[in-house]
């Protein structure tokens, strides 16, 4: 009888496994879970031949949990050993997870717009660093600016030539018996911008034309030997000289490595540098030596605006005198075409540009400063 009893009971719990087992193959029951799933899943998936059907699925995971379950009864391992088994089958992927599983990890779609669109930067073409800060800008107005301000002049030292040049041409012409050499104290270079070199090199050219105009009208009106050798001077390079202008200053212009200019409104050296002569005067004063152009300036100027900290500075300035007269009715009435005129007293018809003379431009665009030279006497 005891032989019997386990038989009898593991029989008897092989009948209920069938009927439960048949109950769920003839009515199987719907998972919330799997519905909820079924709905949210969208419409169009990257792996379409690799989904399955609820109807195949449902059998066959019912089939395998029941016959974990037959195993788990007729096997003599102990409830430990059973819970390990369990948990292990629980953990089972089962098809509907690994086509899950493949779909999430297909590449996503990147929408219009999103972040992965734009990771790779293309580097900016309007980007303009100042070659001598290396500041950035993005105009070229703006670093055009930024040089004309701040790196407008830059000092020479002695041990370049070019100041010892600049030097020589300043102190010739003094009158050593009758006034003291002048003490320099600083030689300045003038970075001019490109629009102001355009500037003069455009009015150097009109100059050019002008002066080849009136040669061919006067060949046609008949030979005439007393042409003046500044006409021919203009046709070539537009009669351009050498020439000094002497104006006051009020900052610290060049001191201390300092390359920037001010823009006060009664500095006239940075006013000159910043934008060229102003248009509102009557005429540009230029000379020949420095001494004329220091002269042309009150001597007392500097005691007289004590208070306002002004200084003397001379110009070193290339000018385009053009083609020169020497009385302004004479040159109003026989021809406008000139472009200078001789600051002396009404000469002869045959007026020519002494290196004594004083030449008065009307064009600010006639005047270009390249050295600036702070000095006093």
């Amino acid at each position: 009888m005891t032989n019997i009893r386990p038989v009898f009971t593991k029989f008897i719990s092989l009948i209920f496994i069938l009927i439960h087992l048949g109950c769920f193959i003839i009515f199987p029951t719907s998972d919330p879970r799997r519905k909820h799933s079924k709905n949210t899943r969208k419409p169009s998936s990257p792996l379409p031949l690799l989904r399955p059907t609820g109807g195949n699925l449902k059998p066959r995971k019912t089939l395998k949990a029941s016959w974990a379950f037959i195993k788990s009864i007729f096997s003599s391992k102990p409830s430990s050993q059973f819970d390990a088994n369990s948990s292990i089958i629980h953990h089972v992927p089962s098809p509907v997870s690994s086509t899950r599983s493949l779909r999430n990890s297909a590449p996503l779609e990147t929408r219009p717009g999103s972040l992965t669109e734009f990771d790779f930067f293309p580097l900016r073409n309007d980007i303009y660093p100042c070659p001598n800060c290396g500041e950035i800008f993005h105009k070229p107005g703006l670093l055009e600016q930024h040089q004309a301000f701040k790196h407008a002049v830059s000092e020479l030292f002695d041990d370049e030539p070019g100041k010892n040049i600049v030097r020589i041409i300043f102190q010739t012409g003094w009158p050593h018996e009758i006034v003291k050499n002048p003490m320099i104290y600083r030689v300045m270079k003038i970075h001019n911008s490109p629009k102001i070199l355009a500037r003069f090199d455009e009015y150097r050219e009109v100059v050019k034309a002008k002066a080849a105009r009136y040669g061919r009208r006067r060949d046609e009106s008949g030979p005439d030997l007393h042409i003046r050798h500044w006409d021919e001077r203009c046709i070539a390079d537009g009669n351009e000289h050498l020439r000094f202008h002497c104006a006051t200053f009020l900052c610290d212009l060049g001191q201390n490595g300092n390359s920037s200019i001010c823009s006060h409104q009664y500095c006239s050296v940075c006013g000159i540098i910043r934008v060229g002569f102003s248009t509102k005067m009557d005429g540009i004063s230029t000379f020949s030596t420095s001494y004329k152009g220091h002269m042309a300036l009150p001597e007392d100027i500097e005691e007289e605006f004590r208070f306002m900290h002004v200084k003397r500075a001379m110009l070193v300035c290339r000018v385009i005198a053009g083609r020169v007269g020497c009385d302004p009715e004479i040159a109003d009435k026989d021809d406008p075409g000139y472009d200078s005129l001789v600051g002396r007293e009404p000469c002869a018809t045959q007026a020519r540009l002494d290196d004594e003379d004083e030449l008065i431009v009307f064009n600010p665009r006639a005047v270009l400063p390249c050295f600036v030279i702070a000095y006093t006497v």
